[in-house]
């Protein structure tokens, strides 16, 4: 009994007359394999046999034992809530959702939490889920309820605190809009220009005249003067003019096909020149050496 595990509990009763290993991982979201492996685990507790039959297909039927456990865990369900049920609970809702986690946090053994968690599941304070060879659990609105909300209050008290603390910042602001740091802002202008004055006097070689030196805005006048001259001298085109080009003169339908003609021509002509150059050059030769030979000829009878 104390190897008894709530994955055990939760697989012995989904267990029934019709039930087959081949089949059996349906019910539990869990491949064949893990299927298997978890049946074979409880039939060495002594809660099920697995029994083989023609055509490969292993069936499961609960054992004395396996009945008995199962009425033991239907009786339990019934009892009212313990301290021990309101630590699952609680463990539950501070983020212990897996089985295993469960048992580490309480420390107590795998068949006591499994009847407990049974009787709570039973009662509808909490549900669960398996996949994969794993369970879940997950609180109900009454198991919430039941743990005081604990949990989800922390969680309500950070954005305060955090409303708080940015509430801080905005005071700040408010403060700085007062007269007196209006002033200090102003103040601090006229140093940082008075600065730029003087780095600009300072950044002036000594065999330059100061005076001759002119102002940033009669630099930037001169720019656009440049800037008007070159636009005026290269002339760049306006969208209303490109709009106003005139059109290229359409072609006539007879155009066209005499267009297509010449290109279909020029390039029957490339197509065969590139084919059979080869062929054409060999004749070539042949002619040429073919004009040779009579060439030589004529002039020995001469």
């Amino acid at each position: 009994m104390n190897e008894l595990t709530f994955l055990d509990l939760a697989i012995l009763k989904k267990v029934d007359a019709e039930s087959t290993v081949e089949k059996f991982g349906s019910m539990i979201n869990t491949s064949f394999f893990e299927t298997a492996n978890l049946l074979g685990t409880i039939k060495i507790k002594g809660y099920i046999n697995i029994v083989p039959s023609v055509g490969g297909v292993s069936s499961v039927a609960l054992t004395d034992a396996g009945n008995s456990l199962l009425a033991f865990a239907e009786q339990k369900s019934g009892e009212p809530i313990e301290p021990l049920d309101n630590a699952i609970l609680h463990a539950l809702a501070g983020g212990a959702r897996e089985l295993d986690a469960l048992q580490t946090a309480l420390n107590i053994r795998g068949a006591d939490l499994a009847y407990h968690i049974n009787k709570l599941v039973k009662q509808g304070f909490m549900d669960f889920e398996i996949r994969s060879a794993k369970v879940y659990f997950v609180l109900t609105e009454m198991g919430f309820n039941a743990t005081g909300g604990v949990r989800v209050q922390q969680k309500l008290d950070a954005p305060e605190q955090e409303l708080k603390s940015d509430a801080k910042p905005a005071q700040a602001e408010s403060k700085s809009d007062s007269p007196l740091s209006q002033a200090v802002s102003e103040l601090k202008k006229e140093e940082a220009a008075s600065q730029i004055a003087k780095e600009g006097a300072a950044s002036t070689p000594p065999w330059v005249d100061p005076s001759a030196v002119k102002p940033a805005s009669e630099k930037v006048a001169m720019k656009e003067d440049v800037a008007h001259i070159i636009s005026d001298r290269i002339h760049i085109p306006r969208p209303e003019e490109k709009a106003h080009k005139p059109k290229k003169k359409e072609l006539t339908p007879e155009e066209i096909k005499r267009r297509e003609k010449t290109s279909r021509f020029i390039s029957k002509t490339r197509h065969y020149m590139m084919e059979y150059a080869p062929y054409i050059l060999l004749i070539a030769m042949v002619l040429a050496i073919f004009a040779g030979a009579i060439f030589l000829s004529l002039t020995k009878l001469a």
